[in-house]
C-alpha cells in the first residue's frame, strides 16, 4: 500500500492561493522570499501539505516523450499520505504501483484556491518522487506473536546500518539513513493510540488488524532515482538485506539453555511432538514461549515439523513472513478502499 508521498506533481500551481515568506537583512532589504506550505484537506479532514515548485528536467522530458501532464512554469509540491486523504485510514489501501492515479484523485479533491486549474485534465501528471513509503501487513496468528516478533527482532537483527533500534513499540532499521528505512510495529496498537478519522470503522479495523505485523519501507530520493514503477515486492527486497538469525538450538539438546525447569519441561514436550497448546493453559504457553524464543529461537506455538520447514526461523525469516503476507482484504474493509483507476 502507498502510505506517504513527497515530491513534485505536474499540475499548474501558478494560481494557487499561498502565503509568502520574506527574509530581510539588517538594512531592511528583502534577501529571500518563497511560498509557504498550505494544508489541503479531504472529505475525511485528513490533510496533505502543498506548495509550489519548479518542474524537474525529468518531468518535462516525461511530458514530451510520454504525454504526461506537466506545467513548464510552476508545478505542485505535495507531502503527505494520499491514502488517508482519500479514505480516512491507512490500515489497507491502494497499491503503490497506482501512484499516478492516486495522486490524480487526491489533487482533484483539493478545495478552491489550492486546486490547480488543470486538475480535471484526463492525462496523468508527471511525477518526481522525493520520498515514498510502502507498507504491507503480515498475519502472525495472534496479537501476542506480533509483540514477541518485535521484541526478538529488536534484540537480534541487524542491517548495514547496525543493530535494530526499538522505540515505543516500533523496531527500526536504518532509522537515520538518508537513503532507506525499514520499520515494523503492531498496527492494532497504533490504531488504539491514534484512531483513524473514519470513526465508524474503528471496531472493524481493530478486529481485523489484531494479529497483524505492519512492515513499512521508506525510500528517499537517492534510492528512488534509479527505480521505475514500484510495487509492494520492494519491501521484501529490502527485508532480505537484514541479518536475520536462523534457528540455533538442537531439537534434541537443551541442556545449555538458561531456562526455568518449567519452561525446559514444556520445550522438551514440544520437541517430542506434543501440541503444548492443548496440554497447558494459554497463559502458561505464551509465558514460556517468550523465554524459549529468546534462548533457543524456537516457537513452541507451532509444531517442530513446521518450525524446521520454515528455515530461517519461523518468526524472523523473510520467506516465512512473505508467506504470511496479507493479500486478501475482507469485504467489510475493502468497501472503504479507494479504487484508483
Amino acid at each position: 500500500m502507498l502510505d506517504w508521498f513527497s515530491g513534485y506533481v505536474g499540475y499548474d500551481a501558478s494560481k494557487m492561493a499561498l502565503g509568502r515568506f520574506f527574509m530581510q537583512d539588517a538594512q531592511g532589504n528583502i534577501v529571500r522570499e518563497q511560498d509557504t506550505w498550505a494544508t489541503a484537506r479531504g472529505s475525511f479532514e485528513s490533510g496533505v501539505q502543498v506548495t509550489r515548485g519548479i518542474p524537474t528536467v525529468d518531468m518535462l522530458k516525461a511530458s514530451r516523450q510520454h504525454g504526461f501532464l506537466c506545467s513548464d512554469q510552476a508545478v505542485l509540491r505535495v507531502s503527505g499520505n494520499p491514502t488517508k486523504y482519500l479514505q480516512g485510514h491507512n490500515v489497507a489501501g491502494p497499491s503503490v504501483s497506482q501512484l499516478g492515479p492516486i495522486v490524480q484523485a487526491m489533487v482533484r479533491g483539493f478545495a478552491e484556491g489550492l486546486r490547480p486549474s488543470d486538475a480535471d485534465d484526463e492525462r496523468l501528471p508527471a511525477v518526481h518522487r522525493s520520498r515514498v513509503d510502502v507498507t504491507t501487513a503480515v498475519d502472525l496468528g495472534s496479537h501476542e506473536a506480533v509483540h514477541d516478533w518485535l521484541r526478538l527482532a529488536e534484540a537480534v537483527t541487524r542491517s548495514r546500518h547496525g543493530r535494530a533500534i526499538g522505540s515505543t513499540g516500533t523496531v527500526y532499521w536504518g532509522k537515520h539513513s538518508t537513503r532507506w528505512t525499514l520499520k515494523a510495529y503492531c498496527k492494532h496498537c497504533e490504531l488504539l493510540a491514534h484512531p483513524p478519522i473514519c470513526r465508524e470503522m474503528v471496531p472493524e479495523l481493530l478486529e481485523w488488524s489484531r494479529t497483524q505485523l505492519r512492515i513499512e519501507l521508506t525510500l528517499r530520493r537517492p534510492e528512488l532515482q534509479a527505480r521505475g514503477t514500484l510495487n509492494e515486492s520492494v519491501i521484501w527486497e529490502y527485508l532480505a538485506r537484514l541479518e536475520i538469525p536462523t534457528m540455533h538450538a538442537n531439537m534434541g539438546s537443551f541442556g545449555n539453555l538458561e531456562l526455568t525447569p518449567a519452561a525446559k519441561s514444556v520445550l522438551i514436550m514440544w520437541a517430542q511432538g506434543n501440541d503444548v497448546t492443548q496440554i497447558f493453559s494459554r497463559t502458561t504457553v505464551w509465558r514460556h514461549r517468550r523465554s524459549i524464543l529468546e534462548q533457543a529461537g524456537l516457537d513452541i506455538s507451532m509444531s517442530p515439523k513446521t518450525q524446521l520447514e520454515a528455515n530461517p526461523d519461523v518468526l524472523l525469516g523473510v520467506d516465512e513472513l512473505q508467506r504470511r503476507e496479507v493479500t486478501q482484504i475482507p469485504e467489510r474493509i475493502q468497501r472503504s478502499l479507494f479504487g484508483a483507476s
